[in-house]
């Protein structure tokens, strides 16, 4: 009988280590779900959409009008896609230059810091028109230190990692449930951060090679 009750608390030990260790690997891996959307309505999409056009591509007041929103988009006009990110709206939206559509918008995280990136580490998101570089599955790469609160970021699903020629590691990205209430805000490391599903429906529409514009406002 005492031999069973050792027993029985040398099992209880192992299971509760087994059941620490599990614990203690899921928080280290598993980057939360963060999966829901804090997609534009289409009011402010347009809206955002049609600043754009008439500031940056100088498109007359009258043909304003015709800029609309695309559901469906085709696999053909996916190439033509150009990405906005303005910064002070805390916004990205996905628009054709050419043919003058609109294909999405959502809110989106910027830089901590404002203004222009002019160094490594100050927590600005870098202005200018870049490309998309790569397209990188994220899902297992766990988080990363914020150096400034010490917790930990999670990169969500994937990173849209952008060619800005000076300056690496600048991309777009997911996050996790922790972080979720920070999308609208000045609080990524430099990055465009998005909660995880937005993130999945851009990379529906990313490809290599599309033009990324990065604005402080409109």
């Amino acid at each position: 009988m005492k031999r069973f009750k050792l027993n029985m608390k040398l099992n209880l030990r192992r299971l509760s280590f087994v059941l620490v260790s599990v614990i203690l690997v899921f928080s280290v891996f598993y980057t939360g779900s963060a999966y829901g959307s804090f997609r534009l309505d289409e009011e402010r999409l347009l809206q955002i959409a049609r600043r754009y056009f008439s500031t940056q591509l100088h498109l007359h007041s009258d043909d304003l009008v015709t800029v609309g929103l695309v559901r469906d988009i085709k696999a053909d006009k996916l190439k033509k896609i150009s990405w906005v990110c303005v910064k002070e709206d805390h916004v990205l939206i996905a628009v054709s230059e050419i043919d003058k559509e609109v294909y999405g918008g959502w809110s989106v995280a910027t830089g901590r810091s404002p203004g222009q990136k002019t160094k490594v580490g100050d927590m600005r998101t870098p202005e200018g028109i870049f490309n998309i570089k790569s397209i990188e599955d994220a899902s297992n790469w766990g988080f990363y230190e914020d150096k400034a609160t010490k917790q930990l970021i999670g990169y969500g699903p994937y990173f849209v990692r952008l060619e800005t020629n000076r300056w690496k590691g600048i991309g777009i990205h997911g996050t996790d449930e922790n972080h979720l209430h920070e999308i609208g805000t000045d609080a990524s490391h430099g990055c465009i951060r998005m909660a995880n599903d937005d993130l999945l429906e851009v990379v529906r529409m990313a490809k290599i090679g599309q033009k990324v514009v990065i604005l402080p406002s409109l």
